[in-house]
């Protein structure tokens, strides 16, 4: 059975307030830096972009630097594309371990506790003084619990207060992928028509 441990400075938020408070933002738009290191480079490889998140629509993730990507997944669907070339565009019944994954990042960025709560150990703790002084509010760990996940992650951990600030993705083989995001904001609160229409897969 998975367990969740929740503690906080002020003891008043649990992860039934955290996920209340995460799912209270149903539409965010914001910036991001990627930063990834593997065991194979000596320097790290960074990315930046923008991303919108609507609860009811999925994640626009566009890359800007070093080169544009637009990755939008849904539900049930998942279009790549870099530079100007045409889409890919993958089903989930043509793939489901890309969509496990998909779905997990989606629970992530949505504060779906009670998904994450079913394939993982969940921490909810006090933040460090060097992630308080960075803005965080609170620290929650994911610790997995069973296959797939379990053989890729040694742990996942985001940190916040009223968004997700960062995510960091901790791997067993070594790498760790850094997720700074920042300038977020729920304004405006409804898609644009070229958002819409990007979500239309």
């Amino acid at each position: 059975m998975v367990q969740a441990e929740s503690q906080t400075d002020s003891q008043t938020l649990s992860l039934a307030d955290l996920q209340q408070r995460l799912a209270a933002q149903t539409l965010v738009r914001g910036d991001f830096v990627q930063t990834r290191h593997m065991a194979m480079f000596n320097a790290p490889l960074v990315s930046s972009g923008h991303f919108l998140l609507a609860q009811d629509q999925g994640l626009q993730w566009q890359q800007t630097v070093p080169f544009p990507v637009s990755l939008i997944l849904t539900q049930d669907k998942l279009s790549q594309q870099f530079a100007d070339s045409p889409a890919q565009v993958v089903d989930a019944k043509d793939n489901p371990m890309v969509f496990y994954f998909s779905h997990l990042f989606l629970s992530l960025f949505e504060g779906n506790t009670q998904q994450l709560t079913e394939q993982f150990t969940v921490s909810l703790t006090t933040p460090n003084a060097k992630e308080q002084a960075d803005g965080a509010r609170w620290v929650l760990t994911l610790t997995p619990t069973a296959a797939p996940l379990n053989a890729v992650f040694e742990h996942i951990r985001l940190s916040g207060d009223q968004f997700i600030d960062q995510l960091i993705l901790t791997e067993k083989r070594g790498d760790v992928t850094e997720i700074a995001f920042s300038h977020q904001t729920t304004i405006p609160a409804t898609l644009s028509k070229e958002e819409q229409r990007a979500f239309q897969l």
